[in-house]
């Protein structure tokens, strides 16, 4: 009866530590995917950015307004800048930028060239002749591109060789500890 008791306890904990490695490898792999979501987002907002500055050519606070309605992983970000911008606190676009980036929970899944790209998008918004804005735009959304079809192409094979890797992991642990 104790014997099989132990054997129990044993199944189970190889159970959950196959499942807890699996989910790493899954938990991966959906980060992943999140980054190349939020690279998306980027890419269209500063296609809204270009087009607004483009044609509409509104104030700062005024884009950042607009942008905060939009649903997605930015929404409270812009809020948070017009709110900053139109505190008056006497800094400059780029350093309310760069405070605010520091807020957002899902930085964390971007690589740092990817923030750093984030940080110099701040450091060349607000600040410029509007044509140099329109340009810089031009630039940051080309480069956004080219991060997303290469983070794109990444993801598909990390993805499965995460959860590969990690469920092998698991079961090499289920092994050496029954």
């Amino acid at each position: 009866m104790e014997m099989g008791r132990i054997m129990l306890c044993k199944v189970f904990g190889a159970c959950l530590v196959f499942l807890g490695c699996g989910g790493i490898g899954i938990y991966m792999a959906v980060r992943s995917h999140v980054r190349i979501r939020i690279i998306r987002e980027l890419e269209q907002v500063l296609q809204y950015l270009y087009g607004e500055i483009e044609y509409a050519a509104p104030d700062m606070a005024e884009l950042m307004e607009r942008l905060s309605v939009r649903k997605g992983f930015f929404s409270y970000f812009f809020e948070r800048m017009r709110e900053r911008i139109l505190s008056h606190q006497g800094l400059r676009f780029q350093d309310y930028w760069k405070e605010e980036m520091k807020n957002i929970k899902e930085m964390e899944t971007l690589s740092s060239s990817d923030r750093e790209l984030l940080i110099q998008i701040g450091e060349n918004l607000g600040n410029l002749d509007r044509m140099t804005q329109l340009r810089t735009l031009e630039l940051f959304e080309k480069r956004l591109s080219e991060i997303r079809s290469k983070a794109e192409k990444e993801y598909y094979g990390k993805a499965r060789i995460s959860i590969v890797v990690w469920a092998t992991g698991g079961i090499f642990l289920v092994l050496l500890f029954l």
